[in-house]
């Protein structure tokens, strides 16, 4: 059984946009996104109350979507083309009316107070265009930050939208949290493939 343990950081942010294989998406390499601020996942759910004989007798839960709000130091260009399907012609990106964001997996991890982490998987979804905001130096330096949104579903291999792990709990494999975030792209970043130089995944964690 997992200790209990209060997350107290955020780290290792690592996306993959997605490509159709066989009427599935699968993960088609994976891209670090380094220097995490904050992460907030909420699932919406609804609850349907049944009443009979002046009582409640009944609920149904159903699940939606998981929305994420991310905060990160930057936006680079290139993770804004990756991230958003952004195009870039002679170091020029293109914003188009009709820019779809591709489907992708990501997961994040926390480190606990008892020195192990709890990763975070979200196996499919898509980002939103983040709006733009600058401001005017003063005597004191405001760093500002970049934040994202997307909202994730449930893949059609598994039916699952996300995937938890804690590195405390028994029988814990840090290899088999990735390749069930990311499939087959992870497990080709051991054999010497293009997705190897994409990101060091951090087996070491």
């Amino acid at each position: 059984m997992p200790e209990y343990s209060s997350v107290t950081g955020l780290e290792g942010v690592r996306f993959a946009p997605l490509k159709k294989v066989n009427g599935l998406y699968v993960a088609s390499k994976i891209i670090e996104y380094p220097y995490a601020i904050n992460a907030k996942v909420n699932t919406e759910t609804s609850t349907e109350k049944q009443y009979a004989d002046n009582k409640l007798v009944d609920m149904a839960v159903t699940t939606g979507s998981t929305k994420l709000e991310l905060e990160m130091r930057d936006l680079p260009m290139e993770i804004l083309a990756e991230l958003l399907g952004i195009e870039e012609t002679d170091g020029l990106y293109l914003f188009k009316k009709n820019i779809i964001p591709p489907w992708v997996a990501m997961s994040f991890f926390g480190p606990k107070a008892n020195g192990k982490n709890r990763h975070v998987g979200l196996v499919k979804g898509r980002f939103s265009l983040p709006d733009d905001e600058w401001k005017t130096k003063e005597e004191k330096t405001d760093f500002q930050t970049v934040k994202l949104s997307a909202e994730f579903m449930e893949r059609e291999q598994d039916n699952a939208y996300k995937v938890l792990a804690d590195e405390d709990a028994p029988n814990f494999s840090l290899d088999k949290f990735y390749e069930k975030v990311f499939g087959d792209a992870y497990k080709n970043s051991d054999s010497g493939s293009e997705n190897k130089s994409s990101v060091d995944i951090g087996k070491t964690v």
